[in-house]
C-alpha cells in the first residue's frame, strides 16, 4: 500500500514538472517572439526612411533585380537592407560632365560652303566707263532725311519724289557728275535695287553712293562700307543738267555748279554726249 502511494505521488511529481517545463518554454520562446518583432519593426521603419531618401534623389528608379532582392532577405533583424545602385543618369543636380559626351559620328555635319569673296579680289571698272553688269568696288556712306542738313527737305529728294525705302527699291544719292539721276544699281549680296534720285553737297568730287535709311539708328549701322556693286542701267545725264541748271544760281549751291560744271565738261570732252536741245543721246 505504501508502495503504490509512492508510485502515485511520483507519477503526480512529474506531470507537474512536465507542466512547468512546457509553460516555461512557452513563456520564453513568446519573450523571443515578441523581442524578434520588435526588431523586424525597427528595421523596416529603418529601411522606409533610407528608401525615402534615396528617391528624393532619383529618377524614375528602376525596381530591385533579384540578386538584391535576396540580399534584403539575407539580412539579419535590426540591420538595414542594402539599396541597389544607382546609375548617374537617374541622379538629379549631376554636373554636365557627368552625362557622356554625345557621338560626333551621329550629329550631321554642316554642308561645305563655298569660300567668302574677298572683297579685294573683286575686279575695279572705272566709273567713267560707264559698265553694265559688272562688279564695281564703291565706297558707301548712309544718310536720312532727319539729319540737319536735310531736315528742311523732309522725305523729299532731289529729284522732287518722296525718298523710297521699300522692300525692292530704294533711294541713293551721289554726284549725279558721277552717277546720274536715275541710275539703278545693286549691292552683292542685298535684294534691293537702288535707284540714284538725290545729290548731297559731301559726295560732289567723289564716286561715294549714300544710302537712304528711314532713321538714324539704321542709318549708323550701316556707317562706313566699300561694297561691290553692279550698276543696272546709267541714269541721264541731260536730265541731271536740266535739274542743275534751274538752281545753279541759288545761293551756297557750290556744289550744285561744281556737278553741273563736269556733266558739261564731259559733254564738251565727248566722254558723254549732250543735246543743246536737252535731249540725251
Amino acid at each position: 500500500m505504501q508502495s503504490s502511494d509512492f508510485i502515485q505521488r511520483l507519477a503526480a511529481f512529474s506531470l507537474v514538472s512536465a507542466g512547468a517545463l512546457t509553460l516555461a518554454s512557452c513563456t520564453s520562446t513568446t519573450s523571443n517572439l515578441t523581442a524578434l518583432s520588435k526588431q523586424n519593426v525597427q528595421a523596416v521603419a529603418q529601411i522606409a526612411e533610407e528608401q525615402a531618401a534615396t528617391e528624393t534623389l532619383t529618377v524614375g528608379a528602376a525596381p530591385a533585380s533579384p540578386a538584391a532582392t535576396a540580399a534584403v532577405g539575407a539580412t539579419t533583424p535590426g540591420q538595414a537592407a542594402p539599396l541597389s545602385p544607382v546609375s548617374s543618369d537617374q541622379i538629379v543636380g549631376l554636373p554636365a560632365s557627368a552625362t557622356p559626351a554625345p557621338d560626333p559620328v551621329a550629329i550631321p555635319k554642316p554642308a561645305p560652303t563655298a569660300p567668302p569673296t574677298t572683297l579685294a579680289s573683286v575686279p575695279r571698272t572705272p566709273v567713267s566707263n560707264r559698265p553694265t553688269n559688272q562688279i564695281m568696288m564703291v565706297r558707301t556712306t548712309a544718310y536720312t532725311h532727319t539729319e540737319s542738313d536735310h531736315v528742311q527737305y523732309g522725305r523729299k529728294s532731289a529729284a522732287g519724289n518722296t525718298l523710297q525705302y521699300g522692300s525692292k527699291v530704294r533711294s541713293a544719292a551721289a554726284d549725279w557728275s558721277k552717277y546720274p539721276l536715275g541710275t539703278r544699281f545693286m549691292i552683292e549680296g542685298l535684294p534691293y535695287e537702288y535707284v540714284v534720285d538725290d545729290y548731297g553737297s559731301a559726295l560732289v568730287g567723289t564716286e561715294t553712293i549714300d544710302i537712304y535709311k528711314p532713321e538714324k539708328g539704321t542709318m549708323n549701322h550701316w556707317g562706313v562700307r566699300n561694297v561691290p556693286i553692279r550698276v543696272l542701267e546709267w541714269g541721264s545725264f541731260e536730265e541731271s543738267r536740266k535739274i542743275l541748271d534751274e538752281r545753279k544760281n541759288v545761293r551756297h549751291a557750290d556744289h550744285v555748279r561744281e556737278m553741273l560744271h563736269e556733266i558739261e565738261k564731259k559733254g564738251r570732252n565727248g566722254s558723254i554726249s549732250l543735246s543743246p536741245t536737252g535731249t540725251s543721246a
